[in-house]
């Protein structure tokens, strides 16, 4: 049966469930989950191990190669992606997985297993883990500060503890982290002198403390009736008590109490990271949201929270929030919609311009029909809103009107043919379903094959051609059932009303464009050699503008955040780094342009951004995440922050980064140099670094192998032998002496306080505080200064020894300056850097944007080869007909100047989106020529010759062409206006080129059908 036909029939059921479905489809719109960006799976992880009093290049020989050795084990592991990078005392070690690992979760189970084993049978005793970090990949939804001026830490810990309570009362709330703690400790000190004076040694105080303040089983009585259980009561209360702790007995016979030897003070731990919101002390809470809930409605019941929490804090605590993913997709998707909505006036004002009223109306109608349909679709096969499924809906807005445009002129064409209304009705879709069927699915088969694409772009990119196809067969659904039913209710006659012939004829747009088509197809038809040539021209010429437009492989993410990033020489105290940091807080901290801002010191903010890499903390590392009031002043503050830090550190390297799109990156340039001699490897660098540091573009250059670094170490005398001394046992009471060590625990109810013993500050300042330690002999029993013991011989190490698939790598890394692109940079340095004469078994190769523009443009050009074969079969099965599919395949290469011409046009980079434009292109072009080949043969079939076949198939066609190649063009304009760096190169190729192309297939294809196909081949068809 017909179901045009019966669609018609059937109109009150046909009704019904097209209005049932658009309901469906705006509850849709309003109740799916929303998200900034596609959900990406993280298949990155940290393998972290500590090796306390080892340098670099041991902790190198030890522990980072046998870890290796495991790990490359796995054939799950991408090698070639994971890098390790060693320094002083550990080793962190970047994982990546490959795109075949559906479940990393899985596979970081199995590999903590497997690296216990390692732990036991192939690592140092002195080895502390290794750990594996799987949370690497969490991003978080809201990071909220608790900010108090006059606060404390334990004050700011019990407010974060309250916040967390209420927040874990929220169904779709995931994790909740806490960051920027900072412990409590009870800090015993004293000083060698005193401790000998007394005749006291650390390990005989350690002793005592950890004796005294323990608990263990002290048993029970037994009576005839009952058991009483027996407690010990020697746990410390206060600092009190362990001040009045006995230690020891003098010769004399005297008691030596803790007091009398030592400082005890309630203190907090020597930080290893601070945390500041607007300049204030500061805790973090992170808070993550379960899969599959709306992000906007999540941040609503979060921000009902905090305001609730608020209310019980004092006046003088604040809570900010940092990052407030809910409301930037509100924001981001409210923007998106707007546009998407703009685009829907656009096509439909375009329609009504060029088509009579009662003719646009219908097509017009059919919009907002198909819009919900997909809508409802995209729903149901569980794709979120977020800015990639929604510009391709805003791409595809233009081709969704296109059926219907088709189907309405062609029921129009039938009534002026004399044809009865219901007829034309059914037959207005049922004669071009072949046709539009085929069209629809050549622009399917182009986006479809993007779904191919692996890793992170991949998985980015992922929902657009899903959309795209789910769109334009919703459209064609649509065009089919609802198209012919309107034309018959609202349509009662033809173009060329005979009735009023007598009446002057009011000559329209469409009239006089047809008229001028006309006159141009027969010039063209005449000059048919002529023709063809300037056709072939604009291919050539399409090449030489391709060099002449930049190419930037992602943009910047359009965000109101960016962040200043500062390394300070390896080694560097917290407190300096904080110091320096704290010169370009300054220039943040009353700018009206701030919102607000949160530093980070000796570590990193948590992962916010799905393409934001977190440092591992280090005390010579620190952060400023910046909110600004919106996208725009993002980047003028950025550039002018960047300018103002540039010299405003020496010591230190300061870096304004942006958020960036795509794949992570350290440095947009990267040279990396491969070998095993590392101070080969640094020669070679320095060489590389001259190179950058000349060119012109090139800004922040530096080597991830970082600063060497100052060490002492400690060599013992044979006198140490002789005294008992060993390695372990001096190295013990040194870092008990300087570094402080916990020897053991206080509880205050559920807080543990630890008792911590060190010298007093001013015995552990130089080198010479480090000869004049006293250390008991195991031997002996007396104190001896370490300079009798041993010798402190200064020594220089190497700052970080980075590996890449398992071999030393240094990397040279460089930015570039405003207006100068990555790859321009790249084009000048390489043939300097190929002049470099590199030993054997050296090698340089190129990381950074160039790596990742590589890889994922070697897999976008499998995709347009996959389209192309997959268009020109399904041509092939069309028209069965090898010189007819060969025909319309010419159209593809014809659109390349259009599609140049839109970059040049809009100023737009050619990067990713505007790769997968040219790949959309390639199916949206075919329609035109499918369209005018196919009425050709319909013609044929009605007796008319070859030539006049293709002429009158052209002017016939003209109406249904120029409004389909406009209504696409007009759809994607909005998205050209916004000047969004991402979407915006993708749709000036499709509007230009779908014009161009248009223009192409109107003037060209009916020439090259004259030429290419002769009357034995339709015989033979026949």
């Amino acid at each position: 049966m017909n179901f045009v036909k019966a669609s018609l029939k059937y109109k009150q059921v046909t009704l019904s469930v097209l209005l049932l479905v658009f309901a469906i489809g705006v509850n849709s719109l309003l109740n799916m989950p929303r998200r900034e960006d596609p959900k990406i799976t993280v298949r990155l992880g940290l393998v972290m191990a500590y090796y306390p009093g080892a340098n670099s290049a041991q902790v190198e020989d030890q522990v980072t190669k046998k870890l290796e050795q495991y790990l490359f084990q796995f054939e799950e592991v991408r090698k070639d992606k994971t890098y390790s990078t060693t320094q002083d005392g550990m080793v962190v070690i970047n994982v990546e997985l490959g795109e075949k690992v559906k479940n990393p979760d899985i596979f970081w189970s199995k590999l903590r297993h497997e690296l216990m084993l390692a732990k036991n049978l192939d690592l140092p005793a002195g080895v502390r883990g290794p750990i594996v970090n799987s949370d690497f990949g969490d991003t978080e939804a809201l990071v909220i500060g608790i900010e108090g001026k006059n606060a404390d830490y334990a004050q700011l810990k019990e407010y974060t503890q309250k916040l967390e309570d209420h927040l874990r009362t929220i169904k779709s709330v995931s994790k909740i982290k806490r960051v920027g703690e900072q412990k409590e400790q009870i800090t015993i000190t004293s000083n060698s002198e005193k401790l000998s004076q007394y005749g006291v040694s650390l390990q005989r105080v350690v002793q005592v403390l950890q004796s005294q303040n323990s608990i263990g089983p002290t048993g029970e009585i037994k009576t005839k009736n009952s058991k009483t259980p027996l407690y010990t009561s020697g746990y410390y209360n206060t600092e009190n008590e362990i001040a009045s702790q006995i230690v020891d007995a003098s010769k004399s016979g005297a008691i030596v109490r803790l007091g009398d030897v030592a400082s005890i003070n309630r203190t907090y731990a020597e930080p290893k990271s601070k945390i500041s919101v607007n300049g204030n002390n500061a805790m973090i809470l992170t808070v993550q949201m379960q899969e599959g809930n709306n992000i906007v409605k999540f941040g609503e019941e979060v921000q009902q929270k905090i305001s609730e929490v608020s209310q019980l804090l004092p006046g003088d605590v604040k809570l900010t929030t940092v990052v407030n993913q809910p409301k930037l997709v509100d924001e981001n998707i409210s923007h998106f919609i707007k546009e998407f909505f703009l685009a829907i006036i656009s096509v439909v004002i375009v329609v009504i311009l060029l088509l009579p009223m009662r003719i646009a109306a219908v097509a017009a109608m059919a919009i907002p029909m198909t819009v919900a349909v997909t809508f409802a679709l995209l729903h149901a096969f569980g794709i979120e809103l977020h800015q990639v499924s929604l510009a391709a809906l805003i791409v595809v807005l233009g081709m969704v009107v296109d059926d219907a445009i088709v189907i309405a002129d062609n029921y129009v064409e039938l009534l002026d043919e004399g044809v009865d209304r219901w007829t034309a009705a059914w037959r207005s879709a049922t004669d071009l379903v072949i046709p539009v069927l085929a069209a629809t699915v050549t622009i399917i088969a182009s986006f479809m094959p993007m779904v191919i694409l692996t890793g992170s772009v991949g998985e980015f990119i992922h929902a657009l051609p899903i959309t795209v196809a789910i769109a334009l067969a919703a459209s064609f659904i649509v065009a089919m059932i609802l198209t012919p039913l309107l034309c018959y209710t609202f349509i009662k006659k033809g173009l060329h009303d005979h009735s009023d012939e007598e009446k002057k004829k009011k000559t329209s747009l469409l009239d006089l464009m047809q008229n001028g088509y006309n006159n141009l197809l027969d010039w063209c038809v005449k000059h048919s050699k002529l023709t063809i040539g300037i056709s072939i021209l604009t291919i050539a010429l399409a090449g030489l503008m391709y060099t002449q437009v930049k190419q930037k492989f992602f943009p910047a993410a359009e965000r109101n955040q960016f962040v200043v990033e500062l390394w300070m020489p390896t080694g560097t105290r917290l407190e300096k780094t904080e110091q320096a940091i704290q010169k370009v807080e300054q220039l943040v901290k009353n700018d009206k342009r701030v919102t607000s801002y949160a530093t980070f010191i000796g570590t990193s903010a948590p992962r916010f951004y799905y393409n934001f890499s977190p440092e591992v903390p280090v005390s010579n590392y620190a952060q400023i995440l910046i909110n600004t009031t919106d996208e725009k002043t993002t980047e003028s503050f950025a550039e002018e922050l960047s300018e103002k830090t540039g010299n405003l550190i020496p010591e230190g390297t300061p870096q304004v980064k942006l958020m960036q799109q795509g794949s992570p990156l350290k440095a947009e340039v990267e040279v990396r140099i491969i070998g095993e001699n590392i101070d080969k490897l640094k020669q070679l660098s320095t060489q590389v670094q001259n190179i950058l540091k000349k060119a012109h573009g090139s800004t922040l250059v530096r080597n991830d192998f970082k600063e060497d670094y100052y060490g002492i170490s400690i060599q013992l005398k044979d006198e140490a032998n002789r005294l008992g001394f060993t390695t372990e046992s001096i190295s013990k009471m040194v870092y008990t002496g300087f570094s402080g060590a916990p020897v053991s625990t206080m509880y205050e109810g559920n807080n543990p306080v630890d008792l911590v013993l060190r010298l007093d500050e001013k015995n552990r300042q130089t080198s010479d505080d480090l000869e004049n330690i006293y250390l008991a002999s195991p031997a002996t029993g007396a104190s001896v200064p370490l300079r009798q013991i041993a010798d402190l011989v200064p020594e220089w190490q190497t700052g970080k020894i980075v590996h890449r698939n398992g071999v030393r790598t240094l990397t040279v890394q460089s930015e570039t300056k405003d207006g100068v692109l990555p790859a321009e940079l790249l084009k000048e340095i390489q043939p300097e850097v190929a002049k470099i004469q590199l030993p054997a078994g050296y090698r340089i190769e190129y990381g950074g944007e160039y790596a990742n523009k590589k890889e994922t443009f070697s897999q976008m050009i499998t995709v347009l080869v996959i389209s192309l074969v997959l268009i020109f079969f399904i041509l092939l099965f069309q028209f069965r007909n090898l010189k007819e599919a060969t025909l319309v395949m010419f159209t593809i290469p014809l659109s390349l100047f259009g599609a140049i011409l839109g970059l040049l046009i809009t100023h737009n980079n050619f990067g990713f989106t505007a790769f997968v434009g040219l790949v959309s292109l390639s199916g949206i072009v075919v329609r035109n020529a499918i369209i005018l080949i196919d009425y050709t043969n319909e013609l044929l079939h009605k007796g008319m010759d070859i030539p006049t076949a293709a002429v009158e198939a052209g002017k016939r066609r003209l109406r249904p062409i120029f409004l389909t190649a406009m209504a696409a063009a007009i759809g994607v304009l909005p998205m050209i206006i916004s000047g969004s760096p991402m979407w915006s190169p993708l749709a000036s190729v499709l509007a230009v080129g779908v014009i161009w192309s248009m223009v192409m297939a109107l003037l060209t294809v009916p020439v090259l059908y004259i030429a290419i196909v002769k009357p034995k081949d339709k015989l033979q068809h026949n």
